[in-house]
């Protein structure tokens, strides 16, 4: 009985395996692509923490790849065909040779893919940005050559809800004597007519106060410093400095009586991006705070409505399809936060309502009741420096900052603390926001953008550009 001997393989055998190698490893290469862009293309909005102005030149990865794809097949060619590593030791260990190049392999591209695609989605979607007039969209009339869209919603004129009545004609205020020419409180035009009318002044007036100077401790320990006060007769903000042990954040508790009051500042081009204090100093900010970093994913994901100018890509189309939280201010005063996986958005009735500001970044903090939110679907639910926009009713808001475990940086940029706030996760962030009273309450960038602005003072980590603001200006 003849003993079988093992036979080297022939050349055209050596052919078939060594394409095979090749064949496995394009479809390695080919399936890390198309898994890659389809996760960027479905969470880059939430992808705020790649900026470009942060992102890392690492040129050698474009010489790195191609030499461990050869390196790969190499291998293949080793241990498949030319039968080296014999050796029972060897043996055993080729499958686990293979796969650890083959995952160096995948997580070397899926880096660049990552890097080089946010680079140019944000190139892709900022220069070519286009601003429309929402109200003078709402104002043209359909082409009579063209079709009628189907459920045409018809513009409604905002009507200022909370405004009270204008007082009968010739019947004296009880609580004033003052003269004819002269508006009564009850004859205060705006968001809140006469409300909170001991806010307001007739004159500009403001006052800083020293941050040690406690003012109040509240039941659970909380001491509450007044910083800040600016009163007119538009708007009115009241600044405050809480701390509770390491956790520190500051409100700014605003009142307007314009909605123009409140406006944002922004960049179409991440190039020019600014810190907080820039923006705050371009328009004369009396408080302002970051925003939502719209310009850091696409804009064609979400409804982006600045000073009611919407933002959209050049020739884009009105966005439906939403994949993160949506916060929209009405020129009317009113507030209304969506969810994107309960609530319907309904970009028609959005337009149709006359949107001042939209934001895209979330989450949603607050149920559609004022309570706490306890589950978000979001990848920054863990502890983290935080921005918030707050509503309590038309012409009253809050802007809230968390300090967290970063560097805190003062107005001049020097390193003024070591981090020791803990930060919030959302889940302590939303019951923070339903003890202050919050009716809704909106999420916007945190981390080293979180950063709050005023009087040549700064409350934040100021370690981060970023595409733009939330501020309150007196016309």
């Amino acid at each position: 009985m003849n003993k079988q001997t093992n036979q080297a393989p022939t050349g055209g055998q050596k052919a078939v395996r060594i394409l095979a190698a090749v064949l496995l490893n394009l479809a390695i290469v080919l399936s890390a692509v198309f898994i890659e862009y389809h996760i960027l293309d479905h969470f880059n909005p939430r992808l705020h923490f790649i900026e470009q102005s942060d992102l890392p030149v690492i040129p050698w990865l474009s010489v790195l790849i191609p030499v461990l794809f050869l390196l790969s097949v190499l291998l293949y060619d080793l241990l498949f065909v030319s039968g080296a590593f014999k050796g029972k030791r060897f043996r055993k260990g080729r499958f686990w040779l293979i796969a650890l190049c083959d995952l160096i392999l995948f997580a070397a591209l899926s880096l660049v893919i990552v890097t080089h695609s946010c680079n140019l989605l944000m190139r892709l979607g900022c220069e070519t940005i286009e601003e429309k007039d929402v109200i003078a969209a709402l104002a043209t009339p359909v082409p009579t050559d063209s079709p009628a869209p189907v459920d045409t919603v018809e513009p409604v004129v905002p009507v200022q809800t909370d405004a009270p009545a204008t007082a009968a004609a010739g019947t004296p205020d009880s609580a004033t004597d003052a003269p004819t020419d002269t508006p009564a409180p009850s004859e205060i035009p705006g968001l809140l007519g006469s409300k909170y009318a001991e806010k307001f002044s007739e004159e500009r007036t403001e006052q800083s106060f020293d941050r040690s100077n406690v003012v109040e401790t509240l039941a659970d320990g909380t001491e509450k410093s007044l910083l800040y006060t600016y009163s007119s007769d538009t708007v009115a903000v009241d600044i405050c400095h809480y701390q509770n042990g390491k956790l520190e954040y500051q409100i700014a508790d605003i009142y307007v009586r314009d909605i123009n009051c409140f406006k944002t500042a922004y960049r179409l081009n991440p190039g020019q991006n600014m810190k907080t204090r820039g923006y705050a100093e371009e328009i004369n900010a009396i408080v302002a705070t970051n925003g939502d970093n719209f310009n850091a994913g696409k804009i064609s994901d979400g409804l982006v409505i600045r000073n009611a100018s919407q933002l959209v890509p050049a020739g884009g189309k009105p966005q439906t399809r939403y994949c993160t939280d949506l916060c929209v201010l009405f020129f009317d005063g009113t507030m209304r936060v969506y969810d994107y996986l309960t609530d319907k958005i309904s970009y028609d009735e959005i337009i149709a309502n006359y949107p001042y500001q939209a934001f895209y970044f979330g989450p949603k903090l607050l149920n559609d009741d004022g309570t706490a939110k306890t589950k978000f679907d979001s990848t920054i639910a863990k502890a983290n420096p935080r921005t918030v926009l707050g509503y309590f009713e038309p012409g009253h808001y809050s802007l809230l900052v968390v300090l967290g475990t970063r560097v805190q940086m003062d107005y001049n940029n020097h390193e003024i603390g070591d981090g020791k706030s803990p930060g919030l996760t959302l889940k302590e962030l939303s019951a923070l926001c339903e003890k202050l009273g919050y009716k809704m309450a909106y999420n916007l960038d945190g981390g080293g953008s979180s950063s709050m602005v005023w009087n040549e003072s700064l409350f934040g980590h100021n370690d981060r550009k970023h595409g733009d603001i939330l501020a309150v200006v007196d016309p």
